[in-house]
Parts: C-alpha cells; sequence; structure tokens
C-alpha cells in the first residue's frame, strides 16, 4: 500500500508537466477530416471504420479523461486472452464487497468463496458493466488487482494506446486530490489544468482499444450477444440480458454489439456495427446515461447518410500512369492485380490528386501475368494511403530458345497465330481424311481374305 502512494506521488508530480503538452495535444497528421456536426450528449465520441482503421467522425479525441469503459474492455479483453471460458473462478472478499452498492440484474448475488465460470463472469462485466466480476477476473490472473493492473497497462503499450494509464480494473476516477469545485457536466471526469486526474485514456485510444478487442475471436463472440440462458452451479438457470440490448432492435441490426458503462452519472460505451457495406466502431464516453441509446443511434444515422464504400481500382483494369519494359527495352503496359474498395463521403471522391509508382524492377525476361512488377500508392485527403500491386498486361516470354522466341512473336502477331492456326487445323483434319480413308481399305481387305478363306 505504501509503494503504491508513493507511486501515485511520483505521477501526480510528473502529471503536471504532462497536462500543458496534453492540453495542446492536436492529431499526429494535420489532414482534411469531413466536417460532421452531429447532435449528442456525449463529450467525447469517435467512429472508425475498421477495414483501413481509417477516422469518419470525431469529437474531443485527443482530451485526457477518465473513460470507465476502458478499464473493463481492457480486462476482459486480457481474460479473452489468456484463460478457457470455462475457468472456474473464486469470488473473494473484496471482489463481493465491490458489488454491494450494485444491484444484480440477473438475480444472482457474488459472494464470497462462490465459483463461477469465466464465461458468466465475463458476461456478467459485458452485459452489466459488474466491478465485482472484473475484480474477480483480476485476482484470478494475476492473484490481486495491483500486480493485474501492471498487466494491464503492460497490454496497452503493446497496443499503442500511448495517452492511457490504468489504476484499477473497475473504472473509478482516480484523483491527486478532491477538486475544490464541482465536476460540470461540459466536460464530466476530464482532466484538468491542475492535472488531479490519475487514471485516464483519451477517445482516440479508447476507440483503438475497443477495435484491437473485437478482433479477439472470444470477445467479439461475447460482446455481440444481446442476451444469454447459462446454467450455473449445476443447476440454476440464469437469463441475462445485455442493459443496452434494445440498440440491437432500434438500429434494425446496423448495431450488433454493444458495451454500455456508466459511473458519476457519466456514460461510456463502445458498439460495434456495419452500414453500407462498412464495419465500424462507434465510441462515446461523457454522455448522459439517459441518452444512451439516442446517442448512438444519432452518430450512426449520420455516419450512414454520409459516408459509402466505394471502388477505387478494378483487378484487370489498365494503370495508364506509367509503363515498364524489360532489361532488352522491350516494353509492356501495367494492369490493376486485385480490386480495392475504399470509404469516402457521398460528395467527396476524398482522393488526393497525386499518386505514386514504384517500380520493383530491373525486369528480366520471362515476364509472367501473374507477377507483380511496381506498386501504386493513392492517398485520400485524412492521410491514409493505399498501396495497389500491379502487374503486365501480358506476357513476355524468354529469348533463349527457338521455341520462346516463335512463341513470343506469336503473341505479338495474333493475325499470324491465326492464320498458323488455321494451317495447323487444315493439316491435322487432312491426317484424319487420310487415316480414315486407308482404314476403310484395309476393312475391305481384310473381309475379301476372311470370304476367300470360308470359299476355301
Amino acid at each position: 500500500m505504501i509503494i503504491l502512494i508513493v507511486f501515485l506521488s511520483l505521477h501526480a508530480f510528473t502529471a503536471v508537466f504532462a497536462a500543458a503538452s496534453d492540453s495542446e495535444m492536436t492529431r499526429e497528421e494535420d489532414y482534411f477530416q469531413p466536417s460532421l456536426e452531429i447532435s449528442h450528449s456525449a463529450y467525447s465520441a469517435m467512429v472508425v471504420e475498421t477495414g483501413r482503421m481509417s477516422s469518419l467522425y470525431e469529437k474531443n479525441t485527443q482530451v485526457r479523461q477518465n473513460i470507465s469503459a476502458a478499464s473493463k474492455i481492457m480486462t476482459a479483453l486480457i481474460a479473452c486472452e489468456r484463460l478457457p471460458l470455462d475457468t472456474q473462478i473464486t469470488i473473494s472478499r473484496a471482489a463481493a464487497e465491490s458489488e454491494t452498492d450494485q444491484t444484480p440484474a440477473d438475480g444472482v448475488v457474488l459472494e464470497n468463496g462462490d465459483q463461477y465460470a469465466l464465461e458468466y463472469l465475463l458476461l456478467r462485466l459485458l452485459f452489466y458493466d459488474s466491478d465485482a466480476a472484473a475484480i474477480a477476473i483480476a485476482e484470478q490472473i494475476s492473484n490481486n488487482e495491483d500486480v493485474f493492473v501492471e498487466l494491464m497497462n503492460s497490454r496497452a503499450a503493446s497496443l499503442g494506446l500511448n495517452h492511457t494509464f490504468f489504476l484499477n480494473v473497475t473504472g473509478a476516477p482516480v484523483y491527486d486530490h478532491i477538486p475544490d469545485e464541482p465536476m460540470t457536466d461540459a466536460a464530466p471526469l476530464v482532466d484538468q489544468a491542475d492535472s488531479r486526474l490519475l487514471q485516464y485514456t483519451t477517445m482516440s485510444d479508447f476507440s483503438r482499444l475497443a477495435t484491437l478487442a473485437y478482433q479477439d475471436s472470444n470477445f467479439a463472440r461475447l460482446v455481440r450477444k444481446d442476451s444469454e440462458y447459462l446454467i450455473i452451479d449445476g443447476q440454476r438457470l440464469v437469463s441475462m440480458q445485455n442493459q443496452i440490448s434494445s440498440i440491437w432492435t432500434f438500429s434494425e441490426q446496423r448495431i450488433h454489439g454493444a458495451f454500455y458503462s456508466a459511473r458519476n452519472g457519466s456514460a461510456s460505451m463502445a458498439a460495434f456495427g456495419r452500414f453500407n457495406d462498412i464495419d465500424v466502431v462507434i465510441t462515446t464516453a461523457g454522455g448522459q446515461p439517459g441518452s444512451r441509446i439516442s446517442d448512438l443511434l444519432a452518430i450512426l444515422n449520420a455516419c450512414e447518410e454520409n459516408y459509402i464504400i466505394d471502388t477505387l481500382v478494378e483487378a484487370g483494369a489498365r494503370f495508364t500512369g506509367d509503363q515498364e519494359q524489360t532489361t532488352d527495352g522491350e516494353t509492356f503496359g501495367l494492369v490493376f492485380r486485385r480490386t480495392v474498395y475504399y470509404v469516402r463521403p457521398v460528395d467527396d471522391s476524398f482522393l488526393e490528386s497525386t499518386i505514386r509508382y514504384v517500380s520493383f524492377g530491373p525486369h528480366n525476361r520471362p515476364i509472367q501475368r501473374n507477377m507483380t512488377v511496381g506498386q501504386v500508392t493513392f492517398q485520400l485527403k485524412d492521410g491514409t494511403t493505399i498501396v495497389v500491386d500491379v502487374g503486365p498486361d501480358r506476357q513476355i516470354l524468354s529469348d533463349i530458345t527457338i521455341i520462346d522466341h516463335t512463341l513470343n512473336q506469336m503473341q505479338n502477331n495474333p493475325n499470324l497465330t491465326l492464320l498458323l492456326f488455321s494451317v495447323f487445323a487444315c493439316l491435322i483434319l487432312m491426317m484424319l481424311w487420310q487415316v480414315a480413308k486407308h482404314s476403310f481399305h484395309i476393312v475391305k481387305l481384310v473381309r475379301l481374305i476372311y470370304l476367300e478363306k470360308r470359299l476355301r
């Protein structure tokens, strides 16, 4: 405990210097971002399309704040990565006491010494934002919460969450001192100039965490459930329902997974959905709990109305921006090797006018159609780069042998090739006619010999 107090004191001291730089934090790349005004109660929000991890909507994404859902999602992700879902977990006294102020929505009261499967505790965490489930999972993996928090911070660093620091698994805010002025609705649980907030993340980091967590198959399967029936203790049937399960219906299944957390009157959410064939992750923080459904729907509808998926290039289409040649000087054209799609605003191609071609040459014979001879780089207005492989528009065979040279000449002269094939076909027909003619004579001869033998 003493070590933790000293650590927090040192962290608070360094945070004073970090606060100034964080308050001026901007996007790493100052690229154009489409203006999208959406009315919702959340202090910060972000929408990311998962195909290229590009942002479709941002609001206060770089402000340091406490987002309780981040702690819970990180806890669930680590559990999914490290333990089988049928792992039996014993509830400790600390875990049981943490839920005394929370009414169990499924009717199950976690008591000291009880044992439950990890799957049930994860559903309890994801469905009901359960502190007890989070603590029990942390203690199962690391014996105590403090050691597990170190694991959370290590995992955050490995995921590239550079503006995130955890101090607990429940998402409860931690301050270096209690602020004199009350928290305002305009900026709930947000780090201020006096750097009082010690457990923090940013909306940008939270969105990245949710997106990467969804790539874990167990986490994705659990968070996609809107309800579940489980048998616990070998005999009790427990009915569970996600506390924002109505979003499945209200969104007309465009949202197919969600986690909601509320603390100190501040709501944070991560929702996973699809519209216009675009897979997205929607994250919010600092919203009003009573507006959680309307907030998600407002953001979802606005993005659906303003973004589409479009074809950037088609497989086999010619790239006219450059051409290649073999080392002996024969030129050939270029075609795209695969079809590539990208997400763009409905009223903007969202492409920069300049493209860049990089050759993989020099190119020696033979040149095959399935070869990749270079790459074309496109750039979107938000700074996203898309690299597309290109190949030759025709085969160029080797000049080493007479046969290769002949085949190459035939490929370059389609009229000559047609003539040669026609002559070859005629020769084949003449040969077949001669074979049939001589075969007929042979059959007649055999029959005459047979009749002569019978007459004798």
